[in-house]
């Protein structure tokens, strides 16, 4: 079967429309070897949300969570903990976000019982069982479309662009980001950001 078809089966799963869907995109530049291998990782992985897919906004929150982690440059072996970590990181983020002071411990209780005893499918149905009424809550929809992420794209799969990307991921990933050093964190970010576009030579703006 080819990424084509493999993507399709994505699309289709997560009931992902043509104009919002550009895994293709995101994966350009790899080998057809690596596509296929990874592609099939992202189908095993996204299954296991089968009895959630009557929820679309469910179903986005999967994409996007699928999208970013194949962002990331990494080993074809490294994806499928890479899906499993980055997708339980969103929902606990999504879940905290639209719960009140009373609710958050009862998610941090689910993650700290949870981790090292299920298995990743009933991981998944539990924490998705959590979840789904946060995505029927239509006044919760609404706001989420108001501050529906804003995604990066590239023109022309511009590969200096996408090397800036890359380097700003991996400087992010490597600190210890906290309210505290935040301010410290923006204004390292900025100076970072100068030296990788100078030797990039990228136009600052």
């Amino acid at each position: 079967m080819d990424t084509t078809f493999k993507l399709s089966e994505i699309k289709d799963f997560l009931s992902i429309s043509d104009d919002k869907f550009d895994l293709n995109h995101t994966i350009n530049t790899w080998s057809d070897d690596k596509k296929l291998l990874v592609l099939n990782k992202v189908l095993s992985f996204i299954n296991h949300f089968s009895m959630f897919k009557d929820s679309k906004p469910f179903m986005n929150s999967v994409y996007i969570c699928v999208k970013k982690t194949l962002e990331i440059e990494a080993d074809i072996d490294d994806y499928d903990e890479l899906l499993i970590k980055n997708s339980i990181m969103r929902f606990v983020q999504e879940y905290i976000s639209y719960s009140n002071l009373s609710q958050k411990e009862a998610i941090l209780n689910f993650i700290a019982d949870s981790f090292g005893v299920l298995k990743l499918q009933p991981l998944i149905i539990n924490l998705g069982l959590l979840l789904k009424p946060m995505y029927k809550d239509e006044e919760y929809l609404k706001k989420l479309q108001s501050c529906e992420e804003i995604e990066v794209s590239y023109m022309c799969n511009d590969e200096d662009e996408i090397e800036l990307k890359k380097k700003i991921d991996n400087w992010l990933e490597a600190q210890n980001i906290s309210l505290k050093s935040q301010d410290n964190l923006k204004i390292a970010l900025k100076q970072i950001y100068e030296n990788i576009i100078v030797k990039l030579n990228i136009p600052k703006e």
